[in-house]
């Protein structure tokens, strides 16, 4: 896969000199989904370079709401520290205690960049400076981002501390970079596409003339449909002369058996790998320009897994499938396919494909700028989330839902979905809650409470929201809650 293995060898040797060039203050990566895991790996495993002094501190909490994430990374740095003085004191690096900030604010910048300070007096040999690597994994406002970073990055009382930020849906802080000048780096780690076709190729991606005449085979070589793998034969054997048991050999496996084990024979004789190649030959023909022949390859992917009994599978190719509809410009044939994958998901009780499929049409709606529509599918892939017993998923669907009511001017409505919300963050650990958008979910409660003049239950989901992102309470008990709605409905 050279197409990822180029960019992150690059992406490899920039941190690399990053790491060992002290007068860089910045370096700026940009990815985008694909490859935002592995580059944030790689990021984070430089902190055990050689010549590295520094002290690697990551931070992927959202750039969203009023607060803008500040709360949640303060409390990050805190644990992180708190991780990172128990790791290293068995190679006798006993890092100081980190004071509190003198005068906590509001969990904003300020306070944050105060903590910052705080964390140079941490710092013992051979431990000379903090990286600190920003990943927020969204970005609601590209300007106040810029800003944010500006101001932090330009302190002079922030000099111990270096940064390292990761944007995967943009390049917003590309002036920031122009404008540090020397003291800045900047690399783009995306997949090389001149590169990637040709991995497509050479892991035996389908055409459609490998389709048989009706175009309902699966791909050929080594045969159109399912074949079993021909046997072994001696050499210069008749066709009709069986081959002799070898010493020692087992039993063949025969689909039954492959069946208790839970794996569709299907598969296992050919059908994994004709899939497989009509699932590459799309991608490749997307990429190729060649729509419709991506149409056919995909759809065909579909249809081989429900011949091979994989509804699970089948869904999923759908929704790949659909994806290709939409990029075609095809909307009305992408909501047909995500309302099939959905009644395939629905009739073999797989809720938590249903409810993906519901994503997708709630996706379209709001891509089309059918707000209300999108928070009805939302709210289904909620309700289905639930089911599937996935809670970080439905708390995201009804945060969603509740957003798309409010567009939608049904303020009753999205305060509805936003206690759905909070009522599975109840009923989480406080540890898992925190990962969760619960505390996201409370701020907008507080927003609503404020707009009807009920500034108790605001403050209350203000505090809420904090300790949430803090890990130390769930979302049990939200009283102010229940006083918005009392509050009246839109």
């Amino acid at each position: 896969m050279e197409s990822i293995a180029r960019p992150m060898r690059r992406l490899q040797q920039e941190i690399a000199w990053f790491v060992r060039a002290g007068e860089l203050r910045l370096l700026h990566v940009t990815t985008d989904a694909t490859l935002r895991g592995g580059a944030l790996d790689l990021v984070m495993a430089h902190e055990h370079h050689a010549d590295n002094r520094g002290l690697f501190l990551r931070l992927d909490d959202p750039m969203a709401d009023v607060g803008r994430g500040w709360g949640a990374r303060i409390q990050r740095l805190k644990e992180q520290i708190a991780e990172k003085t128990t790791s290293l004191k068995p190679v006798g690096i006993h890092l100081r205690p980190l004071d509190e900030v003198a005068v906590p604010g509001q969990g904003g910048r300020a306070e944050f960049a105060a903590t910052l300070l705080n964390v140079a007096r941490v710092l013992v040999a051979p431990l000379t400076n903090v990286v600190v690597v920003m990943a927020p994994v969204r970005v609601e406002s590209p300007e106040l981002f810029v800003e944010d970073m500006a101001a932090l990055i330009r302190a002079p009382q922030l000099g111990h501390v270096r940064w390292i930020v990761v944007e995967a849906d943009g390049r917003a802080l590309t002036p920031l970079v122009t404008g540090l000048g020397e003291r800045a780096l900047a690399w783009s780690c995306l997949v090389d596409e001149s590169a990637a076709e040709d991995d497509l190729a050479a892991m035996g991606a389908a055409n459609v003339a490998d389709l048989g005449n009706s175009g309902a085979g699966a791909a050929a070589t080594p045969a159109p449909g399912i074949s079993k793998p021909r046997p072994w034969r001696a050499p210069g054997a008749m066709p009709d002369v069986e081959p002799p048991a070898r010493i020692g050999q087992s039993r063949p496996v025969s689909d039954r058996d492959l069946v208790a084990a839970g794996l569709a024979p299907g598969f296992v004789n050919g059908g994994g790998e004709a899939m497989k190649r009509l699932v590459l030959g799309g991608a490749l023909a997307m990429r190729q320009g060649k729509t419709t022949d991506a149409l056919t390859l995909q759809a065909r992917a579909a249809a081989l897994c429900g011949e091979m009994h994989m509804p699970r599978e089948q869904v999923i190719n759908l929704h790949v499938l659909g994806g290709y509809l939409i990029a075609a410009s095809l909307p009305d044939r992408a909501r047909e396919i995500y309302a099939r994958s959905g009644e395939i998901a629905r009739s073999h009780g797989l809720a938590d494909a249903e409810a993906s499929s519901e994503l997708a049409l709630g996706m379209m709606a709001m891509g089309e700028g059918r707000a209300a529509q999108a928070a009805k599918h939302y709210a289904a892939a909620g309700d289905l989330a639930e089911v599937a017993k996935v809670p970080p998923l439905a708390i995201e669907c009804w945060r969603m839902a509740g957003q798309l009511a409010l567009d939608a001017k049904l303020d009753g409505s999205a305060v509805e979905c936003w206690k759905r919300a909070l009522a599975v963050a109840g009923e989480l650990d406080p540890a898992v809650a925190k990962a969760t958008s619960a505390a996201e979910v409370a701020r907008a409660l507080a927003a609503v409470c404020r707009k009807r003049g009920l500034r108790a239950q605001a403050d209350e989901l203000d505090r809420r929201s904090i300790a949430i992102e803090q890990g130390t309470v769930g979302a049990a008990g939200w009283s102010a809650a229940s006083g918005v709605a009392r509050g009246g409905a839109a």
